[in-house]
């Protein structure tokens, strides 16, 4: 399900790249893939030079060029192929699309940067029109460098609350189970569930509301020990916490030191987007660990 022949580096010259350009020799190495390093840039003033435009443009690719050479070599120390690709867009994300459509790409790899005053994650224009677009896996990493034993938790709704298809879970744990291995990490899986709407509608005072709390765990519970039993993952990995996903899911990452968390997208029928879900788009931000969005 993960499989990784070529691993693309997006780098934004806006962000720092070198932690996302070590991720991904880490990935390229474990996996013998092979591994590029890719950047677009644009200078409409060129432009308005006549005849000598092209001329500055490829003067100006050229720069870039060089600068992602100095990043390769981080890769290339570790005897991994890399090639450099620079192209000229000024929209970044859209170059990229082009280039995997006419090319085959297993993984896109991002840099993003998390504000841990505010607590949350600047996510690029680039960033969520590959979150929404891109046709393969996307790790968007942060600026804190991998656990020497890792920790990769697949974030999962067994019970399917929320407007998602039920095979969308087999194929989060599915790559988080291919990842884990490639990095001989630990796979958790994670289901957060919120009782609070139903809790709500239920509170009356002839029901008792401890039993339907109870019930309601215990339904999630066994949903949860369900799929772990079925993928043969140890019942301690798989962890059940209860309020709203947008806070607990972000804590529970940050508070048990995970490297990354998978989440899952489907494509929107009729459109040339993924869906990941309205919650789970709101989770994002707040996310301090690397996310891998499973497509």
């Amino acid at each position: 399900m993960f499989k990784c022949h070529h691993i693309i580096v997006l780098l934004d010259q806006s962000e720092e790249s070198v932690v996302a350009v070590e991720k991904a020799a880490i990935l390229a190495r474990k996996t013998g893939s092979r591994l590029t390093l890719f950047t677009s840039g644009y200078d409409g003033a060129l432009n308005n030079l006549q005849h000598l435009a092209e001329n500055a443009r490829d003067s100006y690719l050229s720069r870039l060029l060089n600068g992602l050479d100095s990043l390769a070599e981080i890769a290339r120390a570790q005897d991994i192929v890399v090639r450099t690709e620079a192209v000229w867009d000024k929209h970044a994300g859209t170059a990229l699309l082009n280039y995997i459509e006419g090319n085959s790409v297993d993984l896109v790899v991002k840099a993003t940067h998390h504000q841990n005053v505010i607590q949350r994650t600047f996510f690029s224009q680039t960033d969520w029109e590959l979150i929404r677009h891109c046709p393969v896996p996307l790790l968007l990493t942060k600026g804190t460098a991998w656990h020497p034993y890792m920790t990769v938790t697949a974030a999962v709704d067994p019970v399917r609350s929320n407007d998602k298809p039920s095979f969308l879970d087999d194929h989060i744990i599915q790559c988080g189970l291919d990842l884990a291995e490639k990095l001989d990490a630990q796979l958790q899986l994670l289901h957060v569930y919120d009782p609070t709407p139903l809790m709500i509608y239920l509170d009356q005072p002839a029901i008792n509301s401890t039993d339907i709390g109870e019930e309601i765990r215990q339904q999630h519970l066994d949903a949860l020990a369900s799929l772990a039993a079925n993928k043969g993952i140890a019942t301690n990995l798989a962890k059940l916490e209860m309020g709203s996903p947008v806070q607990v899911i972000p804590d529970h990452l940050y508070e048990n030191d995970v490297d990354i968390v998978i989440m899952g997208a489907v494509s929107r029928s009729g459109f040339e987007r993924w869906l990941l879900g309205h919650t789970a788009e709101k989770v994002l931000d707040r996310i301090t660990v690397d996310i891998l969005i499973a497509k």
